[in-house]
């Protein structure tokens, strides 16, 4: 079996995937198996698919989330409820003569902030429990806005720079059934969940409440080495998630579609994989150690 897969963006010196994917292919020995990167702008993403079909499958970074769900809808490739909801693909995946594309950054957020909420103010009825806050409305935030219902949310408060880009996600937060506010980026309130989707260098510094219960959580989607936002929501009682995290989650995600399309592409294989829970596992790990941080774990 082999995965034949790539990274494709631009700029895309800068993209960790061929780490990640590689160290992945290295946990599970799969020797045959590469992982390249490609610079492209939207406007060749149509054309450089159709001339590499021996490709599994591609990750796709800014800007061609956007034009990937576009050539979805225009080909009739399957679009799975992330991509469809977000209008955002970072995944696009071949087996069996289908095209599957999907949006493994929502599944990312999920997954990094999972582990941390077994005590969380939903449990205890503290503030700002069922409320989640995220900073920003582009498309990461759509992500995060999929990702808060996935884990129960039940409003999200937008604190966005122009209140009138925030369109796009309150119309969201509608189709999937929360109620959401937009304010301005000067005052975060108490939630259960805040996720800054801003980048690195846009990071604000706004008043933080001083009623947020503990058990909350932050995650900073950028992965920068020092955040000053997680330092700011660590010092209220927040419990940071490095985006490593959801980098790293959104990553496994995207392997576990590539081998499947490998293994229904080639059913017959010299390899022997372990069950799903352990190869999940093993991959997680493998990607984790690459990065050299430790894995999410659930907080005692």
């Amino acid at each position: 079996m082999r995965i034949l897969a790539a990274v494709l963006g631009s700029p895309i010196a800068h993209s960790k995937s061929p780490l990640l994917h590689r160290a992945a292919f290295a946990a599970l020995n799969l020797e045959s198996s590469e992982y390249f990167r490609y610079e492209l702008g939207a406007d060749e993403l149509e054309e450089f698919l159709g001339s590499h079909p021996d490709h599994t499958g591609f990750s796709l970074t800014m800007p061609l989330k956007d034009r990937l769900v576009t050539l979805a809808a225009e080909r009739g490739w399957n679009l799975d409820e992330t991509a469809a909801l977000t209008a955002a693909g970072n995944t696009l995946v071949r087996h069996r003569g289908e095209v599957q594309v999907a949006n493994t950054d929502v599944e990312g957020i999920v997954r990094a902030i999972a582990p941390h909420r077994e005590s969380g103010p939903s449990a205890s009825g503290g503030a700002g429990a069922g409320r989640a806050t995220i900073l920003g409305a582009g498309a990461t935030a759509a992500s995060a806005l999929v990702a808060c219902r996935d884990l129960g949310i039940a409003h999200v408060d937008f604190r966005v720079r122009s209140p009138d880009r925030a369109r796009r996600v309150l119309d969201l937060a509608e189709r999937i059934g929360l109620t959401a506010s937009v304010g301005d980026l000067t005052w975060i309130g108490p939630s259960e969940i805040v996720v800054s989707t801003l980048p690195a260098e846009a990071a604000p510094d706004p008043i933080w409440d001083d009623s947020f219960a503990p058990g909350a959580i932050a995650l900073d989607v950028a992965y920068a080495a020092d955040s000053t936002f997680l330092a700011a929501a660590a010092a209220h009682g927040l419990r940071p998630v490095a985006g490593t995290a959801m980098l790293v989650e959104q990553a496994v995600a995207q392997f576990e579609m590539f081998l499947a399309a490998a293994r229904a592409d080639g059913p017959t294989t010299t390899e022997t994989l372990p069950a799903a829970d352990d190869l999940t596992a093993r991959v997680t790990a493998a990607m984790y150690a690459a990065l050299e941080v430790p894995p999410v774990r659930a907080q005692d």
